[in-house]
């Protein structure tokens, strides 16, 4: 696929040209697929490949599978507070340092801010970063009860704990804000 050098410039990094062959199929819904997304075939193409290589096929190795959001919320709806606030709390002390290293060889409030952003894309999750002031607020909607809210929070809450990162959180029935210092989170770029 050849890029045209007004999406060249769109990239921050530095850009390469391949030409791949694309069966018919796949191509007719790739461009249908582009249209709905307002973008270019390239740029979905793109799009769809750094997802490919930053999660798909590491997530593969790190034991993430693909769940149906309503099983994941009809699970969580039979648990009360206490036992999802359990559960979290010891996924969050050895989960995220594992996830971290084994999907980004490192593990810094970058990395796991990169994996909660790279991670809310593949949920379909609208997670928006807004720079307020000294704090960096990350306002997430998961569409999935506040149940769920409860089991991000505190899972999250440990993550940053073990990093070393304050962090603030509040809940809702179907959004996680939190908000760190851009000093531990900008610091690291």
């Amino acid at each position: 696929m050849m890029e045209s050098q007004a999406e060249s410039q769109q990239y921050s990094e530095p850009t390469g040209t391949v030409t791949f062959r694309i069966d018919a199929q796949t191509l007719t819904k790739l461009k249908k697929h582009a249209i709905y997304e307002k973008s270019t075939v390239n740029g979905l193409v793109n799009k769809l490949l750094l997802q490919a290589v930053e999660w798909d096929i590491v997530a593969a190795k790190s034991k993430w599978i693909p769940t149906e959001r309503e099983l994941i919320k009809s699970i969580l709806d039979k648990l009360d507070d206490k036992m999802i606030m359990q559960v979290a709390q010891a996924e969050g002390k050895s989960i995220s340092r594992d996830l971290c290293l084994s999907m980004r060889g490192n593990y810094s409030v970058n990395d796991w801010i990169d994996i909660i952003k790279m991670r809310s894309v593949v949920a379909g999750f609208d997670l928006t970063e807004i720079n307020a002031g000294k704090m960096v607020v990350f306002v997430m909607r998961h569409d999935l009860g506040k149940k769920y809210s409860l089991h991000c929070k505190t899972f999250y809450e440990q993550a940053f704990e073990s990093l070393e990162c304050p962090a603030i959180f509040e809940i809702s029935e179907n959004t996680l804000v939190f908000k760190i210092p851009k000093n531990n989170f900008l610091a690291e770029q």
